[in-house]
């Protein structure tokens, strides 16, 4: 889903794919938290550095998700990648367009539960 939307900021704005997906990668973890914090607080147990992983021994899958989320938006700040819509040059007020876009995709590729206004919430999740 990630590359789904990413796909449409490339189409429409030229951006590189890997600058697309720094941004979008933790507003879609963001949005998919709540839909599966266990998946993401595994993905963390295997980036967190040992030392952040000590610092989370006990927490629930949420806080450590939620820490998973942060180290990457973090990581990709450091290594000047974008994290942000407007570091792309790109308008909120563009949401719409953007996720109609995407949605086209997100049929072709059976990703059924990606509607417009689902789309529309990562990518604000983005701005």
């Amino acid at each position: 889903p990630m590359h789904m939307i990413e796909h449409s900021l490339s189409a429409l704005y030229d951006v590189p794919h890997g600058a697309g997906l720094s941004v979008v990668m933790p507003g879609w973890l963001q949005w998919y938290l709540e839909q599966d914090a266990a998946r993401i607080a595994r993905l963390g147990r295997g980036i967190l550095p040992p030392a952040e992983q000590q610092e989370l021994a006990g927490e629930g899958d949420t806080v450590i998700a939620e820490q998973t989320i942060a180290f990457l938006h973090s990581w990709f700040s450091k290594v000047h990648s974008p994290v942000t819509l407007a570091e792309l040059n790109i308008p909120a007020e563009d949401i719409p367009r953007i996720a109609e876009n995407a949605l086209g995709l997100a049929k072709v590729w059976r990703l059924n539960q990606y509607s417009q206004e689902v789309i529309e919430d990562v990518l604000r999740r983005c701005a």
